[in-house]
Formats: C-alpha cells, sequence, structure tokens
C-alpha cells in the first residue's frame, strides 16, 4: 500500500469518527432526542420566542455598543483596537465572568448582544432559572447573575470597584436592581410571569440620570449655597467613560435682567491621565472630582450687590467639550431663587 493511499484511507477513518461523534454529541446513538444541536451565534435567534425581550435589547445602547457614532468618534473609528474588547466582546464564558473580554470579529451589528451574556462555556444558554421545557433550555448560572458579569466591561474605569465601596453593595442592591428592574411579561397563553427589563437605561436616559442626583439651591447670609448629592447612583456620579462631565452652572439676575454668561460652579469628572489643567473650579491637576455613592458637593457663592435673583442649572454631558445646546449635553435640573 503507498502513502497516498495509506493517507487516503487515513483521512476517511477519521472522518467518520469524527461524524459520529458529532452524530452523538446532537442526539444520536439511541438518545430520545434526535434534534441537531444548536449553535448560538446571534441574537436573531433569540427573537422568535423573546419578541418583548429582543425588542427592548434592540433599542438598548447596549446593541449599538460598536456603531454608536459618539463611540466610533471616541475610539478614533476603533483604532483604538482595546475599546473593541467591550464594544464587541465574545461571550463572556469565554475569558471567564468578571475578567477582561476578547473582541470578537462577527455580527459586528449587534454590540453587546444576548450572546455576549447569555452562552455559557458549554454551549448552552445560561439564565436566571432552569427551564428545560423550553428550545433554549437555559440552566440557573450564579456567576452569570453576579456583579462579576458586569464587571467584565464595567470596570474598565472602576465602575463595579465604586459599587463594592458604597453601602448598596453591603445591603445587596446589584447592578441589575436599578439598570435591569422587574418588568411583568404576557405570555403567549395570557398568563403573565416577572421578568428583566433588557433596555439598560443609564447615562443617555433623562429620568435615570435625574434619580441619580439631588440638586440643592439656598441663601445663607450673603452666599448662595449649591449642593450636589449623589442620592441613587451604587457608583461615581457621573461614571464610567472619562470623558461623562456632571456641570453645576449659575447665573445672578438684577433689576436688568439675568447676566448672559452662565459660570461654572463645579465640574464632577475624573481626567485623562495627560490631562496636566484641573477639570474644573476648585479641583487640583490630576483630581478625580466624581461624586461617590451618598457623598455630596457644595459650593458657596458670594452674592454680588445689586443681585435679585440666582438661577442655577445641573447638565450631564456625555463629553465636556460640548456646549449647552449640543445634542451632548442633558439639562437635568434647573432652579431659581429669589434673594432678599
Amino acid at each position: 500500500m503507498n502513502f497516498a493511499t495509506r493517507s487516503g484511507l487515513a483521512v476517511l477513518l477519521l472522518g467518520g469518527f469524527g461524524g459520529a461523534i458529532a452524530w452523538l454529541s446532537a442526539g444520536g446513538g439511541g438518545s430520545k432526542s434526535h434534534a441537531p444541536a444548536v449553535r448560538w451565534e446571534s441574537s436573531v435567534q433569540c427573537k422568535p420566542c423573546h419578541e418583548d425581550v429582543y425588542a427592548e435589547w434592540f433599542g438598548s445602547h447596549h446593541r449599538i455598543s460598536y456603531t454608536n457614532p459618539e463611540v466610533r468618534e471616541l475610539s478614533d473609528d476603533f483604532r483604538k483596537e482595546e475599546c473593541m474588547d467591550c464594544h464587541l466582546p465574545r461571550p463572556l464564558a469565554v475569558t471567564g465572568f468578571g475578567k477582561r473580554t476578547l473582541p470578537r470579529r462577527t455580527h459586528f451589528d449587534e454590540g453587546v448582544s444576548c450572546i455576549s451574556c447569555h452562552l455559557g462555556e458549554g454551549g448552552g444558554i445560561v439564565g436566571r432559572n432552569d427551564r428545560p421545557e423550553v428550545p433554549c433550555r437555559p440552566r440557573r448560572s450564579e456567576p452569570f447573575l453576579a456583579v462579576e458579569a458586569c464587571e467584565s466591561c464595567h470596570n474598565q474605569h472602576g465602575t463595579t470597584d465604586q459599587w463594592r465601596a458604597s453601602h448598596y453593595a453591603k445591603q445587596g442592591t446589584d447592578c441589575s436592581s436599578c439598570h435591569m428592574p422587574e418588568v411583568r411579561r404576557v405570555r403567549s397563553d395570557g398568563s403573565t410571569r416577572m421578568g428583566r427589563d433588557h433596555v439598560y437605561r443609564g447615562a443617555h436616559d433623562q429620568a435615570t440620570l435625574q434619580k441619580a442626583g439631588r440638586f440643592e439651591v439656598k441663601a445663607e447670609g450673603q452666599e448662595v449655597v449649591l449642593s450636589l448629592t449623589n442620592v441613587e447612583a451604587g457608583h461615581n456620579f457621573p461614571t464610567e467613560e472619562r470623558h461623562r462631565a456632571v456641570d453645576m452652572m449659575y447665573r445672578f439676575v438684577t433689576a436688568g435682567g439675568p447676566t448672559p454668561q452662565w459660570t461654572l460652579a463645579h465640574r464632577a469628572r475624573q481626567p485623562y491621565r495627560d490631562e496636566s489643567t484641573p477639570v474644573g473650579p476648585g479641583a487640583a491637576p490630576g483630581e478625580n472630582t466624581q461624586l461617590p455613592a451618598g457623598a455630596t458637593k457644595v459650593v458657596r457663592v458670594p452674592i454680588p450687590a445689586g443681585a435679585t435673583a440666582v438661577e442655577a442649572r445641573l447638565w450631564y454631558r456625555l463629553t465636556p467639550f460640548c456646549g449647552d445646546d449640543s445634542d451632548k449635553s442633558t439639562l437635568l435640573f434647573e432652579r431659581r431663587l429669589d434673594l432678599p
């Protein structure tokens, strides 16, 4: 038998052996189930059974984490390749919940997808409950339910570390408590069940931002006192990317009307590594002025002669380099206080 014949026979034997293994793993060889194993690759596979969840995710910033123009701009169109790790991640279970993710090269339009979070180590689906009777047969996974599942991406700027240092961690209020609140879902038979919202409201949602901070303005003697308290964010406010900013602004009103220019009283932000100037008034160069959970920032401003009122605003900015009229700025609160 010559070399070519022996090689051909070996290929046939190996191919047959591999086919048998695939057939057995897919439910052949006497198994009660003859359905082929499903290879979970795209969120579209989840849509037929989970239309409401799919619709929520489809409208979320998780879904556009790779295609979002804001992200493309900040990542230099992903020439900063490390940004792809979290904006186009492989399933978290590949590297392990809580560990740095790896980027994938498929389904670019799905960003952080159903598969990114719900695909388990063995290729099956993980979730909150064991459901062997449904098509995707999810298995309950404690690592999937833990904060570490969010940490894989959301601790790149210290957000889950900030949560661990807060009272929320001690009382058991985790990421999903706020960002994935419970919702009532209707089954096809008309019955209902409780599930989790998959919109993941956060920095792009005005109502969520307004719940995070309490903004107050009062007069004490010859000063106006502006204060901002982080009342409901389970982490710093703002958090995540260094370019997020929360600005306290004010201007005085006289008999002739308000002054045309607004003055920055305080900026809450984490500076970039190479910033040499303070992020805002009263800050030291390189100082992180983000507001930890439960903390309050107070600014006192002298009342000028002739002032009859003060107007104050609290802004959330997706980048500190934008103005009030930018779509990257969200007005959270506006206050007016008449002065004695």
